[in-house]
């Protein structure tokens, strides 16, 4: 569904709260923290004030510069200091539509009035609370509220059309993934409206450290029809951007089909970040693990397990394919 499809509803909402609140999911990434900021935007053009939530005490580089340079625009809280939440409270959460994923999965029940808006595959564990905006054709949520906010003739300055943009570079991969020809459309309108792809990449560039530290996962793959299973060092901590951003790379190598990358994300968890080209369902696969996401990308975190362990029963879910 298109945001502009439920514009009544979504300003009805809007229009009769008295506070709102702003959240996305775990472990921000640019898709999530820009949109937040993004439709706090459209929210102070319309005439209402908002907060957004982030409780993340770690960042990944590309979020922890947006932070840095957009903290003056938007009014941050942690979820801890909403002491006061009233009939007429509302919160929009965007870029998940998983409870278990949201920053603080206590704010859907804590809330009468919600807005979900969100381009992730919509489930039986979805949350069903509230006005449901899903689009799962959508590369990213900021291409659904990119779409929106040009329907709505929103004035967008180059600030927010940067982080629009950042948000669909990162959620395509730089358009290798989940494009259709409306992400090139409305990259085209942002760019039309001041955004800078020089920006942008400076948003996504990375540290060599890091860099060089995702190479030695990718350097264990193991290749089986089409699809590359990649795992980390039995005793390194790695966090969960990397295990993400080392599956986006594999997914750029001619006949990869779907990769997985394995690595300890604490001493007690061990996270699988997995990609696809849609040709395997790699959410289906992670939903088996505990874990979800769509056909392009999809994660999992396992508790109490060895690495041997968890690469077993991931193989022994892809024979099945």
């Amino acid at each position: 569904m298109k945001i502009y499809e439920s514009k009544k509803e979504l300003l009805n909402l809007i229009n009769k709260s008295s506070q709102i609140y702003l959240v996305a999911h775990k472990n921000m990434d640019l898709d999530a923290i820009n949109s937040c900021i993004a439709f706090s935007y459209y929210l102070k053009k319309i005439n209402k004030s908002s907060y957004v939530i982030v409780d993340d005490i770690k960042h990944e580089s590309g979020v922890k510069k947006v932070l840095d340079n957009y903290s003056n625009m938007i009014n941050l809280v942690k979820s801890k200091d909403i002491k006061s939440i009233k009939n007429t409270s509302l919160l929009i959460i965007l870029d998940t539509n998983k409870q278990h994923l949201v920053q603080n999965p206590e704010l859907v029940d804590r809330f009468d009035n919600i807005i979900n808006i969100d381009h992730h595959d919509y489930k039986a564990s979805s949350i069903k609370k509230g006005l449901r905006i899903i689009d799962e054709n959508s590369s990213s949520t900021c291409e659904m509220l990119t779409e929106y906010f040009e329907k709505e003739k929103l004035e967008l300055n180059s600030k927010i059309a940067n982080l629009l943009l950042g948000g669909i570079v990162l959620d395509t991969n730089y358009y290798q993934l989940k494009t259709t020809k409306e992400t090139f459309y409305y990259s085209y309108y942002l760019m039309n409206n001041g955004a800078n792809m020089d920006y942008v990449n400076n948003l996504l560039k990375q540290s060599l450290d890091e860099y060089v530290k995702r190479i030695k996962i990718i350097a264990s793959v193991k290749k089986r029809k089409g699809i590359a299973i990649c795992r980390g060092k039995r005793n390194n901590i790695y966090n969960k951007e990397e295990l993400a951003k080392a599956a986006d790379i594999l997914l750029t190598f001619k006949n990869i089909k779907a990769s997985f990358v394995i690595g300890r994300i604490s001493k007690e968890y061990i996270g699988i970040s997995a990609r696809s080209t849609g040709v395997i369902k790699v959410g289906k696969i992670m939903e088996q693990l505990g874990g979800g996401g769509d056909e392009f990308e999809a994660a999992t975190v396992i508790e109490s397990q060895k690495i041997d362990e968890v690469v077993s029963s991931l193989n022994k879910l892809i024979k099945e394919i």
